[in-house]
Order: C-alpha cells, then structure tokens, then sequence
C-alpha cells in the first residue's frame, strides 16, 4: 500500500475474483472517513488542450457548433481551454487575412473573426482559455497585437497568457533559464504596457525534472496565475508504447508531482499540467485510442488532483503534425462530425465523482493494479472511485459503510475489453451523436452487517455513489 501524500492512501492490487471461498487474502477492503477532507478539488480542474491551429479552423471553436459546446456542457459548466502547443510559437495574427492550418514546418494564421468566434464558444459553454504566445519565431510588437486581439475577442473568459511553450526545448534557452526570463520579462512588460491588467502563467516546460518550475516560482510567484508543466507517459514510437505501460504506474513523474506540490506551497501558488496525454507524437494507434486510455485519465485525473494540482488540459484533435491526434479525447473525423472517444469516458467519469473534497481513504488489499479514492461533494454525498486497471485480474471489494450514509449505488466505466475502441459505456449508456449523455439505471449492491461487496472486473472501474441518510 503506497500513501500519495497525505491525502489519501492508494495503491495498486488485485484479486481472484468474486468467486465463493475467497481466501481474507482474496478481499480488499476500503474504509472511507466522511469527515476527513484533505484538499478540494477546483470546479474548473477539467480541461482540453489544443494546438493554435485547431482555432485556425472556421467554424469549430464557434457557438453554432452545437455539438462541441455539448460536449464541453456534458462534462460541466465550467473547466479551461489552453490554446498553444508547438504551434503557437509557429503562428501570426493577421486581423482581416485569410486564417490557415499549417503544421509547425508551416506558419499557421489566425484572424479577428476566428478570434471572436472562439469567444462566443467559451461564453456558449461557460468555460475558460489560456492563450500561448509565439515566442520563437515571432516579435514582441506582434505578441502584444496578438494579446490585445484575444482580450477584446475573449474578454473576462481569458484565464491568462503564456509566453512561449515548452521553452526549456527551444535552442536559444536550452540550460539557460536566465535567457528566457529576460525574454519573459521583455514581452511580459510590452504587454503590460497596454494591458495593464494582463494574468500570465508559466513557465509552460516539458523537460523531466523541475528546475525551471522552481526556478520560475521563485522569480514570478507574485505576479502569476498557475504554474505549468507538461506530461506524457512516453513516445507513440517507442517499443514501450503499450496499454501495459499506459495502465503502469510512473513512480518518478510521482515524485515530480511532489516536488511541484511542495514549490507551490512554499510560494502559495497553484499548478496545472496544462498539457498531456498518452504517448507525444500524436499517440499511439491501438493503445491510445483504446479504452485503456478512459481508465488511464480517469485515474490519472485523480492522481494529480491527489497531489494539489489544480487541473489539467488533455491534449485534444489536430496536433503539431496537422492531423487528428490518437489520443484525442474528442475525435473529428473528415467530413467535421465529432463524436467521443474512450478517453472523453474517462473524464465524464471523474467530472461524476471527482467535486468536491477529495477524503482521506485506506485500503487494504493484496497485489492487483487498481486504485481508489474518495470524494464528498456540497451536498454531502460521497462517492468512491475505483479504477481496476489490471489487465489479467478482477477484484472483490468490501466497503465499510460510513455511518449515516445509505448504501450505494453503482455506475460502471466498462467496454468489451481494454483493446476496444468502441461500445464504452459509463452507466450503460454511452455519449449521443449530438454530445449528450444519461446515464442509465444504477446498480444496486447488498450490504450485510455494514459492509457493501462488489466485483470489479479487469480492466474496469466503478463509481459508487452514497447519499446521506
């Protein structure tokens, strides 16, 4: 059993199954104190991210596209869009010229009107943005035009501006933070100067350890919204890119994430892995387009609001490269039609369970991989987490009810197998061709003597809801 801090107690296990004669070896056991909350969770956690050039695209970030802003209202009524990527530091601001999807070997353009498109889509859905400037192959004069066209395009639906992406990577700056907060400092003071009241976030990084995180702390923390970071659990062309390797825990980006923690309580900040998804590269086909990627974000979603984070933006349709990315949680196929793919399914599940306050939970269990957590919302009602990502193993699991709490009922995260790409569901139903979802029925479970049992297969999760008596 592995503590994630002190917020809750999680950890990976499994067991033989429901089956009768089940060994205490065989049982796991999860006992949940309603009245232990270590960290609430921020109503706008849930976020997509894009590539400048999916706004380069007339008519997509736009309220006439019904079934985006669905899909964004399906999740809830608030989260964050972070708008960059590699291709924000390959794009110009041409206020009247013709908008243009290039790949970063490319210069994508956008325009006023797909500016205030994009506007109207936040408004439409009651979410936030997060702009990327171009900090590579453009000019400060151009940063601050861009930056005034976004504010009065966005106005009070823009989060903030990055200056720059991945800026540990570009050559100018590669070890040398110094150079790249001059330049921060430089387009940051031009904006400034028109837009005094301007929010920034930073320092935007991708490399492995968290240096220029703390370093970037310690020099902006007064003046920042979120300090960012980015993740991916590899390369889609590396050997190692498989739904083993998604589903595996990665106890050193656990450690970063405790290391990021620990920077921005001492600096009283808060931090957003403001982009990640699976594999880079656009994914890997057959593993990141699968329904290993749903339990992956599901749990993944609870690790990081388990560590303090304050969000995260899964990366989302045309990428670097200017197609549709494998992993993308929202798919669009040629002809513009948009439907859910399994790693939306992961979301919608933790947009159920995971508001509110994250609560202390112990488990107890033998060798399976499956986590848990616990949350309890404003209304009082609990819900228990329970993500069986074993690709061999189902589990037996006993909750203890807490007291004054009804016995629970269940909705499961499932599909033919972790391989499927299709037929997932999450309470029986899945999302709907015009980017709705009801769930069905709930499962309901026996309680004998204060304790609720249920199986949960391989490869599987569960949300179990318990309401107040």
């Amino acid at each position: 059993m592995k503590m994630i801090m002190h917020l809750l107690v999680v950890a990976a296990l499994s067991v033989a199954g429901f089956v009768d004669g089940a060994t205490a070896e065989d049982v796991v056991r999860v006992r949940v104190d309603p009245e232990a909350p270590e960290w609430s969770i921020p109503n706008h956690f849930i976020g997509f991210g894009y590539e400048t050039s999916a706004v380069a695209r007339p008519g997509y970030f736009s309220a006439r596209n019904t079934v985006l802003v669905q899909l964004y209202r399906t999740l809830g009524p608030q989260g964050l869009v972070r708008i960059g990527g590699n291709i924000s530091d390959h794009t110009r601001f041409v206020p009247q010229g013709p908008a243009k999807v290039s790949p970063q070997t490319g210069t994508t353009v956008i325009n006023r009107a797909v500016l205030v498109d994009l506007g109207e889509f936040l408004r439409a859905t009651g979410w936030k943005a997060m702009w990327g400037l171009n900090l590579a192959t453009g000019s400060r004069v151009e940063a601050v035009e861009e930056a005034v066209a976004v504010t009065a395009a966005l106005g009070d639906r823009l989060q903030s501006f990055e200056i720059g992406n991945e800026v540990d990577l570009q050559p100018r700056f590669t070890g040398n933070f110094g150079a790249y907060h001059a330049a921060y400092i430089d387009y940051k003071a031009a904006i400034r100067a028109v837009l005094p009241n301007a929010s920034f976030s930073g320092p935007d990084v991708a490399s492995p350890t968290t240096t220029w995180a703390a370093d970037f702390a310690n020099a902006e923390s007064a003046d920042m919204k979120l300090l960012t970071q980015h993740y991916y659990r590899g390369g889609a062309q590396q050997p190692t890119a498989t739904i083993a390797t998604l589903l595996a825990g990665d106890p050193p980006w656990e450690a970063r994430l405790q290391a990021l923690r620990r920077i921005c309580r001492d600096k009283g900040l808060a931090y957003r892995i403001n982009e990640v998804n699976s594999f880079y590269g656009g994914g890997k086909k057959g593993v990141s387009d699968t329904f290993a990627s749903a339990l992956w974000s599901l749990d993944y979603m609870f690790l990081l609001a388990s560590e303090g984070c304050s969000g995260v933006n899964l990366e989302t349709d045309v990428n670097q490269y200017a197609w549709i990315s494998h992993y993308t949680p929202i798919f669009r196929d040629e002809s513009g039609r948009l439907s859910a793919r399994p790693c939306y399914y992961g979301m919608l599940a933790f947009a159920q369970a995971g508001k509110g306050a994250l609560l202390k939970l112990a488990l107890a269990k033998p060798d399976i991989n499956l986590t848990a957590y616990a949350t309890k919302d404003s209304k009082g009602v609990l819900w228990i987490t329970l993500v069986n990502k074993d690709l061999e193993r189902d589990a037996q699991v006993e909750l203890s009810l807490p007291e004054g709490y009804s016995g629970p009922e269940v909705f499961r995260l499932s599909a033919p197998s972790a391989s499927s790409r299709d037929h997932v569901t999450l309470a029986g139903s899945e999302v709907s061709a015009d980017g709705k979802w009801t769930p069905g029925p709930p499962e309901k479970i026996a309680v004998t003597t204060g304790v609720a049992g249920l199986r949960v297969p391989r490869a599987s999760a569960a949300l179990l809801r318990l309401d107040p008596r």
